[in-house]
């Protein structure tokens, strides 16, 4: 059978799977299935459980009727004959929990402001949540004004909104009465908690610093349920996320680092002892971070991964970005890291331990989204896949580019990797035009996930290029770092060597019909590279920056990312370095047409970012053009609404095609 191209449509017949999570008896695994909606302009999902030592899928819930309901987060009860998860059937997010044996699932929690985090204390008795405000006189307020009271610095995030005064607190619920018990301080935030293996404490992840604000140092704190006293475990110097308990309850484990507020550096596993709050890198000689940053359109978000103890209390499991892929890893107490536990070529989004031999997680790679596979831990060729949701589209109707992985020298002798995808019904003695493209971060990476965009790319018609300049995480702490205080400079050059690269090459590619686009960090990037080169045909420019002095004071993490990314700048020593960085102060040298897309409630890369540079480039003469969507945030192309998602893809390759010599290229 003739396969076909892959088109702009097909985006919303993916089915994306994650979170993975083993029953208590190691014979069921629970995941999630999202699917998108383009009728109802949303996402539906549901819960999933197979019995995966047969492959065979037991049960799962469906859905009908006008709401676009997602449930999540699915949890087994310890005993395992109950399953928890978070649904938006009510409106906010709550707990609902079904019996594994069969049932209708009910709502457990009710709670004004919705739940955004759970999990069960070992007796299977209450469950510690998460929960933005005060639940009592959140209720209170309900007929207050809808004018915003902003006291603090940190008042808002991309995703989410204006927090105003409301914190996060843990509370303690018990399933049998219903009670709400709030363990947490009122005037400071407390995340990811997560109790011993004996039920007795809780650890949670939080703040009491008094300049937090400015600079935000999480802490490990531990609530003891009998007593009613909070301990802080261990003062943090830098990034924790992800706490596990070990089962001999001796040690917590997070990944993290001890670098302060700052991105680029590497995150690592790290334990710390419950007695004693002395805390130990365990994975410090494994130079690359401890999380999956490939950069990808098509991934169910899991949220952050955390490290998995074996049954011993001695061996830890995680995952790690190397070279475009996302692996799993194994580490001791003795920081002993051995070999990667999952097969090169492809990226792991979550995953769950079976027991001492077996791993369950999402695996994708270049022509799939991502599927539940089961994996021995001793032996990589032994993997067995559970599902293949998207095998019958991805795999056996449509022809999808395969990508090819190509490394060049940049400046300084740096080695520099990346890839190129090439056309449907590639001729090699034909001419094709190429599309560039360049991930945000700085710090993320592209690599063998799937990626739906570049794919139709390449279905139109177009050579596709993709790299990793310095900056991307993958090759080691020093590569990361590369850019800091250097955006636009020598990564700029590793990304114009992949280009010259390529045309030296591939004889195929045609050097007069080049386009670039990128977003975030890429769209910083791309609208610096109209102002040094006019080898691009045309641009476009997504969720961008352009003036990185008002970036401080008006995105939502400005004011402590923009300084540490330029070297230290601030705005009252440094405003001429500040500038410097600054597409807007080169916009009399762009001669490259340019289409600007924006998200209208983007708070981390601000609406006004590209307002400041379409006036700054349509007052000079050049030709551009002002895309807003309104009710989008910074994740337009990664999880916005599903027509809104067509809608941007088909506006960056109509303004490429108004720009390409059609008679040139084929």
């Amino acid at each position: 059978m003739c396969k076909r191209p892959l088109e702009a449509e097909d985006l919303f017949k993916l089915k994306l799977v994650g979170d993975p999570q083993v029953s208590p008896g190691g014979d069921k695994v629970a995941y999630v299935l999202t699917q998108m909606d383009f009728e109802k302009d949303g996402y539906t999902s549901s819960v999933y459980v197979s019995a995966w030592r047969d492959a065979g899928k037991q049960w799962t819930h469906y859905h009908s009727g006008e709401r676009l309901v997602q449930d999540k987060h699915p949890r087994w009860s310890p005993d395992g004959k109950l399953l928890a998860f978070l649904s938006n059937r009510t409106g906010k997010e709550q707990v609902w929990i079904m019996p594994v044996s069969g049932g209708e699932a009910q709502p457990l929690t009710n709670v004004p402001q919705g739940v955004r985090q759970f999990v069960w204390s070992p007796d299977g008795k209450k469950m510690a949540l998460s929960i933005r405000g005060d639940i009592n006189t959140d209720q209170e307020e309900t007929t207050k004004s809808d004018v915003k009271q902003v006291a603090r610095l940190r008042y808002k995030a991309d995703g989410t909104g204006l927090f105003d005064d409301k914190r996060l607190h843990i509370y303690i619920f018990d399933l049998q009465t219903r009670h709400y018990e709030r363990i947490t301080d009122e005037r400071f935030d407390f995340i990811e908690p997560v109790f011993s293996p004996d039920g007795m404490k809780l650890a949670y992840i939080g703040s009491k610093a008094e300049d937090q604000e400015w600079n935000y140092l999480p802490s490990i704190w531990q609530y003891d349920l009998k007593t009613g006293e909070e301990q802080c475990l261990y003062q943090g110097q830098g990034r924790i996320q992800g706490l596990s308990y070990s089962p001999d309850g001796r040690w917590i484990a997070f990944v993290g680092h001890d670098k302060g507020e700052i991105s680029s550096a590497n995150l690592n596993v790290w334990v710390v002892s419950t007695q004693t709050g002395e805390a130990r890198n365990v994975s410090e000689h494994l130079d690359y971070t401890a999380e999956d940053v490939i950069g990808v359109d098509a991934k169910y978000d899991t949220g952050r991964l955390r490290p998995l103890w074996d049954s011993t209390s001695t061996n830890l499991y995680f995952v790690a970005t190397v070279r475009g892929d996302v692996r799993l890893f194994k580490t001791n107490l003795s920081g002993e890291v051995s070999g990667m536990h999952s097969p090169a070529g492809h990226t792991i989004t979550s995953f769950d331990l079976i027991d001492d031999d077996h791993a369950v997680f999402i695996q994708a790679h270049p022509h799939s989204p991502g599927d539940v596979v089961v994996q021995s831990l001793d032996k990589i060729e032994d993997q067995k896949q559970l599902t293949d949701w998207n095998g019958a589209l991805l795999r056996d109707e449509i022809a999808l580019s395969t990508p090819e992985k190509i490394e060049y020298t940049s400046v300084d002798g740096w080695k520099i990797e990346g890839w190129i995808l090439k056309p449907y019904g590639f001729d090699p003695n034909k001419k094709y035009p190429l599309i560039l493209q360049i991930h945000g971060g700085p710090h993320t990476a592209y690599g063998n996930g799937f990626h739906h965009e570049m794919q139709w790319m390449a279905a139109r018609g177009y050579v596709v290029l993709y790299t990793n300049p310095r900056g991307s995480h993958g090759y080691g702490q020093r590569f990361v770092e590369a850019c800091v205080g250097d955006w636009a400079g020598k990564d700029y050059e590793d990304i114009m060597a992949g280009v010259d690269y390529v045309l030296k090459c591939y004889d195929f590619v045609d050097e007069a019909q080049l386009f670039v686009t990128g977003g975030s960090y890429g769209g910083y990037m791309t609208n610096m590279i109209v102002t040094k080169t006019n080898r691009f045909k045309a641009a476009v420019t997504q969720r961008c920056l352009s003036n990185l002095y008002s970036f401080y004071g008006t995105s939502d993490i400005g004011f402590y990312f923009g300084k540490w990314q330029l070297g230290g700048a601030d705005l009252w020593e440094d405003e001429d370095k500040i500038m410097a960085f600054s597409p807007i102060r080169y916009a009399r040298n762009v001669k490259t047409p340019i289409l600007i897309m924006h998200s209208e409630q983007d708070l981390r890369c601000p609406m006004e970012q590209a307002e400041q540079w379409y006036v700054a480039l349509r007052r000079l003469g050049v030709k551009t053009k002002l895309i807003r969507f309104p009710d989008e945030n910074h994740d337009l192309s990664r999880s916005g609404k599903p027509k809104h998602r067509l809608e941007r893809l088909h506006h960056i390759l109509n303004w490429f095609e108004e720009h390409r010599e059609t008679g040139k290229s084929n």
